[in-house]
């Protein structure tokens, strides 16, 4: 079978190497009744070379772009509704998290690799566009499941994800064009063209392109955001001078620039502002300390939507030592519904209150080239290269709230660590309350925005050389290098950062105390400008996250495969990776005042790592006759599975958490069975993998300190897949697939930023100054320093002296005020007593048995198709489609608390074609999540100092409408 006549085959599923497919009705009308009832097959590259995928040992999922289609698969988040065990969702800052049996990325950091290797045409991409882009002109998709640690290589312990485009096709003219109208004014094209050169030599141009209203209402800005507006292009051509020679070309460019949100709404159960402890009133200046922001709750508790206390999070804290913010907290929460027949608090999740509505730019350009040479008739060898430049650009605003109170026109209740004899300077620099920020423009309210930014540049080179004799022994063997750097250069500004006017604010006033100018006219903004456009000007009054980093990596790896009789094969694999990575230390930037501020962009020195390992696969698979099958195979495979891993950010000082410089690299000990069999005459398939794994040095992220800091953990999966598809009329398809999943840490404690005292009323937890990890101390101790305030007799401990508390500023003195000491459990498990005067960062939780973020037991989706052929004796068929997806509770967090819990949610989809292959006329109607279900994907917890809520990402909503399709 060629592979051109192979593309009239239909692939749909997302089983373990199941593929759907089935003959089309001129070809059924030459066969007799028991092959109309047989599936097709489909031909695949899971192993670097062409092969059925149902003789493939390795669990894999493949659509072609017909079965895309038909599946409304139409990017990267859509893949979850037909893969068993796969989960997609938003992160919070430029990039997702694609998980498959559990394993992606949960380490927040430049250095960190991503758990499932992402390919186009078998090139690994670091930085990708996989969130953001469109489907189209494929000639497949395949997702491989289970650690690939020998031709795939580096980061992929959970699995690889290969998009195959289109190629050009030689001696042949081809076209295609469909367009698409839906809700929410959705226009969507795409296309391609393939024009033979000869008969050496074909170009292929293919684009897509899609424009749509937002999903979301700003009530604030009164307008629609989280639209789309976006295209992407792609130039191919194929070369074949000789019979030996085949070259190919392809260049790629993607790009977006809409109001895309990055984070959805946020949550949060409000932590009131404490007056009292243990019957000791508290002052208004040390109350800045007894605020966490937001305290645990469930996101579907109506408490939730009480919006953080400003009291809590260091904007908050800054308005209000300078004096801008009173006492009270400007903040209301977020936009909600009421609903009258329940009289409860629901949450609109597709309303938000945001001073400015979020913009986002993402562009990409890929460049790939591939030579393959027969050096015999057994002999192939192949290299394959690539460039790629990749850039996000992100603003939104950070806490999505509408204020109350605006900012004082003259100085506030107290100034706290300003000069009250500054006051007067407030009619100068605030007139009518109004707060020139040079990155946010003019506000008389509380404002804070976030950007996130990423570009990034990467090479590679790979050569194979494989084998195909005709004797029991063959090999695949290659090696890999990559070149990848990001945050370097003339791009090195685009990070992350949050601006707040608030701090600038403070800093104004700081300058002008001493003498320096407030702000150069140039530098200020107006409102709704791009902070990115000013990232360099004088006034810094915002936070910055900035990591340049490089990596270089190389691999030698091989597959050598023997036969061991005609049933029987074995394979071994073996794969050496060495990674060296570098990043530039450039340490946290937070609100400066002009005078003080340095060079933003100046590094401490670079901090470097190289990570080295052998990885690799063994395993027989076996292929009887048997007489209750037409077609089975059955495979056990021990795989190794590794990630390198990485460089953790600078050092806090003066932290009461401390972590590691390093972050270690993570291993999977994957042992597998599966089996693949065709039955009923060929028109049932049904495979099923189950699979075990010892997952060592997991890596997941804390926010400590405004930081991202990287920890290891271990962890334990098992599992098991069936997936089927039965034809059991020529005109008729069923298709499903069950995941099951149990996915726990193990041997693991760690202290939950939400829960620090661990429940314990012995402990309390108070908030670090300014803005810095909340700490915890002796309740004992905390009552006593509150008394001695009070009580006004010991000298130097007055209003504030709390605030040294997490400083460490009483540790020490305990013998001295009559503290006594406290026990707690450490991160590592182990018993610690100290003083009870003595911060430290909480009292550990045992995580032993706890789930693994995003692993849902269970994923279920079922999908049936009836076509209605030849209607009215003409040439139009009608094809009816249904696809129904469930997917089980799962959680945020590896604490596995309420506020982690995601709930479960299913997802229907309804489509009819008419389709007239005659004249190549297809029309579609189409409706996908019809029922309109709201979910949240998946959560986020900021830090302690931004007062600890969640940001939320969401599904589409009910998206329905009409397209129609023409071939040449």
């Amino acid at each position: 079978m060629t592979q051109k006549t192979l593309g009239k085959y239909l692939m749909l599923t997302g089983a373990s190497a199941i593929a759907l497919g089935w003959l089309t009705p001129a070809a059924i009308a030459q066969e007799d009744t028991d092959v109309q009832r047989k599936l097709g097959t489909v031909l695949v590259t899971t192993q670097k070379t062409e092969e059925s995928i149902q003789d493939v040992p390795i669990a894999v999922s493949a659509f072609d772009e017909d079965a895309l289609e038909k599946l409304q698969l139409a990017g990267g988040p859509d893949l979850v509704k037909s893969i068993p065990n796969v989960n997609f969702t938003k992160g919070n800052f430029s990039g997702y998290n694609f998980r498959i049996r559990g394993i992606g990325v949960d380490a927040v950091s430049t250095s960190a690799d991503a758990g499932v290797g992402v390919h186009q045409n078998d090139v690994p991409l670091t930085s990708n566009a996989l969130f953001e882009a469109e489907f189209y002109d494929v000639e497949r998709v395949e997702v491989l499941r289970g650690p690939q640690g020998t031709l795939y290589g580096r980061n992929a312990t959970g699995g690889v994800f290969n998009l195959i485009t289109a190629k050009p096709v030689l001696e042949e003219f081809q076209a295609d064009a469909k367009l698409t109208y839906g809700n929410y004014n959705t226009v969507k094209a795409k296309g391609m063209i393939n024009v033979p050169l000869g008969d050496k030599a074909a170009f292929r141009l293919a684009g897509s392109m899609l424009q749509r209203d937002g999903y979301v209402d700003n009530v604030t800005t009164g307008n629609d955001v989280d639209d789309r507006d976006l295209y992407s292009i792609r130039a191919s051509l194929a070369f074949e001078p000789t019979d030996r020679l085949r070259t190919f070309l392809s260049y790629e460019h993607f790009e977006e620039d809409d109001n895309r949100i990055r984070s959805g709404k946020q949550f949060c159960a409000k932590d009131p502002n404490k007056t009292s402890f243990a019957g000791i009133s508290i002052s208004a200046f040390d109350q800045l300390i007894t605020s966490q922001g937001c305290v645990e709750a469930r996101l579907s508790d109506p408490a939730s939507l009480g919006g953080v206390n400003t009291a809590g999070t260091l904007g908050g804290q800054y308005g209000f030592i300078s004096g801008t913010v009173g006492g009270i907290d400007p903040l209301t929460g977020n936009a909600i519904n009421i609903d009258a027949n329940t009289s409860g608090i629901i949450p609109d999740l597709r309303k938000t209150e945001s001073y400015f509505d979020p913009t986002y730019e993402g562009s990409q350009d890929l460049f790939t080239w591939k030579a393959e040479f027969d050096i015999t008739d057994s002999l192939l060898l192949t290299y394959l290269g690539s460039y790629n430049e990749n850039e996000v650009i992100s603003q939104e605003d950070y806490n999505e709230y509408a204020a109350d109170v605006p900012f004082n026109t003259t100085v506030g209740p107290f100034i706290g660590l300003v000069d009250p004899a500054l006051a007067p300077l407030y009619g100068l620099l605030f007139p009518g309350g109004v707060v020139q920020d040079p990155q946010l423009g003019a506000f008389n309210f509380p404002v804070a925005a976030d950007l996130s930014g990423a570009y990034s540049e990467q090479t590679t080179h790979e050569i194979r050389l494989q084998s195909d004799f005709d004797g029991p022994f063959n090999f695949n063997l290659g090696a890999i290098s990559v070149d990848f750097e990001t945050n370097t250069g003339p791009k090195i500004q685009e990070s992350y950062y949050v601006f707040f006017n608030a701090s600038s604010a403070f800093n104004q006033i700081l300058n002008a105390a001493q003498g320096a100018e407030v702000f150069p006219i140039e530098d200020i903004n107006g409102a709704g400008a791009t902070p990115i456009e000013n990232l360099d000007g004088v006034s810094r009054q915002y936070f910055r996250s900035l990591t340049p980093y490089w990596l270089e990596s190389f691999a030698v790896f091989g597959e050598g495969y023997y036969d061991i009789n005609d049933d029987l094969k074995a394979t071994l694999g073996l794969r050496y990776t060495k990674d060296d990575k570098e990043v530039l230390r450039v340490p946290t930037f937070l609100s400066e005042s002009i005078a003080d501020i340095p060079d933003p962009l100046a590094g401490t020195g670079k901090a470097q790592a190289s990570f080295e390992e052998v990885t690799g696969r063994v395993g027989l698979d076996w292929s009887p006759e048997l007489s209750w099958s037409e077609d089975s195979l059955f495979y056990a495979f021990y795989s190794r599975g590794y990630k390198g891993g990485g460089i953790n950010p600078p050092q806090p000082a003066g932290s009461v958490s401390a972590f590691p410089e390093l972050f270690d690299p993570e291993f999977i000990n994957s042992y597998e069975v599966g089996t693949k069999n065709t039955l009923a005459g060929g028109a049932l398939q049904l495979n099923a993998t189950g699979f075990y794994y010892d997952y060592t040095g997991y890596q997941i992220t804390q926010i400590i300190n405004r930081t991202s800091a990287n920890f290891n953990v271990d962890a334990e999966i098992k599992g098991l897949e069936i997936e089927t598809i039965w034809n059991p009329a020529s005109t008729f398809i069923i298709n499903a697939n069950l995941g099951l999943l149990d996915a726990q840490v193990k041997d693991t404690y760690g202290v939950d930023v939400l829960d620090r005292t661990n429940g314990r009323s012995d402990l309390v937890v108070l908030k670090q100054f300014p803005g810095a990890a909340n700490c915890v101390v002796s309740a004992e101790g905390y009552a006593t320093i509150l008394g001695a305030i009070q009580a006004g007799t010991v000298p130097g401990v007055g209003p504030g002296a709390t605030l040294g508390l997490c400083s460490g500023a009483f540790a020490g003195a305990e013998t001295a005020f009559g503290v006594g000491t406290v026990t707690y459990t450490d991160s590592s498990g182990q018993t610690q007593t100290i003083g009870g005067l003595t911060p430290f960062e909480g009292d550990a939780k045992d995580l032993d048995g706890n789930n693994l973020p995003g692993t849902p037991d269970t994923t279920l989706n079922i999908g049936a198709e009836y076509t209605f052929e030849a209607l009215g004796g003409g040439s139009w068929d009608m094809r009816l489609r249904g696809d129904y997806y469930y997917q089980a509770d799962a959680f945020s967090r590896v604490w596995n608390t309420g506020r982690d819990e995601l709930e479960s949610w299913d997802n229907l989809n309804l489509s009819i074609q008419f389709i007239n292959n005659d004249n190549g006329l297809e029309f579609e109607i189409f409706g996908k999540n019809i029922t309109d279900e709201e979910v949240i994907t998946g959560s986020y917890l900021t830090d302690d100092s931004s007062g600890l809520f969640s940001n939320v990402f969401l599904n589409e909503p009910a998206l329905y409408g009409v397209s129609v399709t023409k071939r040449w």
